[in-house]
């Protein structure tokens, strides 16, 4: 499983941002599409990585920092 950031910083390859979606049962190509299509879906106004999951019931909103950019 991956996570879906949106990046609210970059820096060396490791991201810091927040939560925007969960993907289940995927590959990490897999993962990249959806991440450059909820790019797309906002407009290309925000920016979306993939990173390992850290799966956290109360990950909305939370800020994650410093985590391994894998869809490059």
């Amino acid at each position: 499983m991956y996570m879906l950031l949106q990046i609210s910083e970059s820096k060396n390859g490791l991201v810091s941002g927040t939560h925007v979606q969960w993907c289940c049962s995927s590959t990490l190509e897999e993962a990249a599409k959806r991440a450059r299509a909820t790019e797309a879906a906002n407009s290309n106004r925000i920016e979306v990585a993939v990173v390992e999951e850290l799966y956290d019931p109360y990950c909305f909103g939370k800020l994650y920092q410093n985590l391994k950019r894998l869809d490059l």
